[in-house]
């Protein structure tokens, strides 16, 4: 009895052990993606333990950027979310999310938010304090053109405390590549740029 207790906790340990190195060995790989950031956004990379996730901290346009990674539950499953913040900041308060998105979190859309369909892929609800703003934004080419650009987007906060991002992710040492990141930090500053 005690030889097969003892082998359960080996097993058990074991497993335990494996599970740390596979996400060591994530973790590894996303931190090598972010190394290209480190040149291109005049920034650096902090990984504060072993099996830790790593944090980028930089600069885009001479605004601060920080990247860094969450876990969540839902109703889909569990989602890793690559979380982008910048100083980046407007007058309005403005919160454009993925329409199935936030039906997975809340079952329902507020009354307040405004719908877009920018494509067969893309609807997206933009929640803002002014009616006449977002139907402004909605007739803006540029500014759809821009939402039709953005892949895997949870939400984007923009308020007069600076621009919270989130993507979702279910692959998150190949949506990380330098790339991609590039072009999603690209789009959120051309997104800015049509948000006066």
């Amino acid at each position: 009895m005690i030889l097969i207790s003892a082998f359960i906790a080996l097993l058990l340990f074991l497993v335990w052990i494996g599970l740390i190195f596979i996400r060591k060995s994530l973790w590894d790989v996303v931190h090598q993606n972010l190394i290209d950031m480190e040149d291109n956004f005049s920034g650096k990379i902090i990984r504060s333990s072993f099996a830790a996730r790593p944090v980028f901290h930089g600069k885009m346009n001479g605004e601060d950027l920080t990247i860094n990674f969450s876990t969540a539950r839902t109703k889909s499953g569990r989602k890793t979310y690559i979380n982008i913040t910048l100083t980046l900041k407007r007058d309005l308060s403005l919160t454009i999310t993925e329409k199935n998105w936030l039906l997975e979190q809340n079952d329902k859309i507020p009354e307040n938010g405004l719908e877009i369909n920018v494509d067969e892929t893309h609807n997206y609800i933009i929640l803002t304090g002014s009616d006449k703003q977002a139907k402004q934004l909605i007739s803006n080419e540029k500014f759809i053109n821009a939402l039709k650009n953005f892949d895997k987007l949870a939400y984007l906060f923009i308020g007069k405390s600076g621009t919270i991002c989130e993507f979702w992710s279910a692959q998150i040492d190949k949506d990380t590549q330098f790339d991609l990141m590039k072009s999603r930090l690209e789009n959120i500053q051309t997104l800015m740029e049509k948000i006066k």
